[in-house]
């Protein structure tokens, strides 16, 4: 049985490398600023009306959409920020069913995880595998982007679907 002391607690928090943990809080604060959720509402509300849908139910499949999708551009924590404090201001309500909120969330963390694949260096597990194996934006938007968009588009429109009474 190893024992443990103060010094090999400090010895060990001295080995971590801390850098993706503060690039990942930096990237979500500075996504969180005004301008950034300014710029972002602005192309979700544009990509909204050109819905045919009614008008909240547009603006969920917008930024259900476009939100994740931005993650191949922004990075996924950024994309994250912004989506999550897009629909808190827009779908976050009294009168929203937790079952709404639930489904919600979790199609969230699925267009997210896969909306960062349009290209090769917004998503960490794409990242890590991308210079070593060649593959560049070009690649990840022909071979995994435009089904992870389509995706993304399809687990929206079913969703919204799901909750069409909710959104009307």
């Amino acid at each position: 049985v190893a024992k443990f002391n103060l010094h090999s607690a400090i010895e060990y928090l001295e080995g971590l490398n801390f850098s993706e943990p503060v690039f990942v809080f930096v990237t979500m604060t500075m996504a969180a600023t005004r301008p950034v959720m300014d710029v972002a509402r602005r192309i979700i509300a544009e990509c909204a009306r050109l819905l045919p849908t009614g008008n909240r139910s547009a603006l969920y499949c917008a930024t259900m959409t476009i939100g994740p999708l931005l993650g191949s551009a922004i990075t996924e924590p950024a994309a994250m920020t912004v989506t999550a404090l897009l629909l808190r201001e827009q779908f976050e309500s009294d009168e929203t069913t937790l079952r709404f909120k639930y489904a919600t969330l979790g199609l969230l963390f699925v267009n997210i995880s896969i909306g960062g694949t349009l290209t090769h260096f917004a998503a960490p597990p794409i990242l890590m595998v991308a210079a070593p194996w060649g593959w560049g934006t070009p690649f990840m938007a022909a071979t995994f982007g435009w089904r992870a968009a389509i995706a993304v588009v399809v687990g929206t429109i079913i969703t919204a679907l799901i909750f069409r009474k909710e959104l009307a």
